[in-house]
């Protein structure tokens, strides 16, 4: 029986493993994708770097990504990129431009529908 409960406790510590793994790998997806990247490439990357990859991702987009760029430049003119608020609802960050979120449909000026 001791043998028995040594596998099942490795087992638990291979499949916890693996989940942080992929935990990780979503995370760095979507750091990516909240500052304009490819999702799908940084989550290949993040499969194949796990907690490594998390971290080059967040220190990357950290001084590089869309958002840096917008806090950065707020006072200059940005070129082409849209201002960004925040959904009261849903929380989503939409181009300020837009009426409605482009998400849940709440109005975002605080207008009457």
């Amino acid at each position: 029986m001791r043998f028995l409960a040594i596998e099942v406790g490795y087992l638990a510590a291979i499949i916890v493993g693996v989940l942080v793994w992929i935990i990780c790998a979503m995370y760095s997806g979507g750091i990516a994708r909240n500052n304009g990247s490819s999702y799908n490439l940084w989550l290949v990357l993040g499969i194949l770097g796990g907690p490594l990859t998390l971290g080059i991702a967040y220190v990357y987009f950290e001084m590089s990504g869309e958002r840096h760029k917008r806090m950065k430049y707020a006072d200059r003119k940005a070129g082409n990129m849209p201002e960004i608020t925040q959904c009261p609802r849903c929380k989503q960050s939409v181009p300020s431009s837009f009426p409605t979120c482009q998400f849940c449909g709440e109005q975002l000026h605080g207008h009457k529908r």
